[in-house]
């Protein structure tokens, strides 16, 4: 199987995890000593998970809608790239398309390195959204 097909299981499998908040679902398509790059670094197949589900429940979740794009997937070795954009909605807030590129390396079908590079622009936006629309994701905004 190449890895273009078996990254885009993995992508097919995160998004059942963000569905169902079962995190096995993406397991298999880590190594053991997988690591996910930047800060805070994780470690580990189960701390990468941790990671994923931690990123999802802290931002994703705390969402009315996450509308995923994702480009073709591109390859060179052991090596893909893909460009990818999410734009978020929440109640009375603009939406928030927050967009970057995600680079994972992988050891025979599994991924070994993963890192997601948010792009600048999308940074600041998104600085500025949180600014501006922050409060209304705390659990205390949420109605009754």
């Amino acid at each position: 199987m190449s890895i273009a097909s078996r990254y885009l299981q993995y992508a097919d499998a995160f998004e059942q995890s963000y569905v169902d908040d079962d995190w096995s679902h993406v397991e298999s398509y880590f190594t053991e000593n997988a690591v996910y790059e930047g800060e805070p670094e994780a470690r580990g197949r189960a701390a990468v998970l941790q990671k994923l589900k931690g990123g999802v429940d802290g931002f994703d979740r705390l969402m009315d809608t996450r509308t995923p794009d994702f480009q073709e997937p591109e390859v060179e070795g052991n090596t893909l790239t893909m460009q990818w954009a999410v734009t978020y909605s929440k109640a009375g807030c603009p939406d928030l398309t927050i967009s970057g590129l995600e680079t994972a390396v992988f050891e025979g079908d599994c991924i070994a390195s993963l890192r997601d590079d948010i792009d600048p622009a999308a940074q600041a936006a998104m600085g500025e959204w949180m600014a501006a629309h922050g409060a209304s994701l705390h659990p205390t905004a949420f109605h009754e």
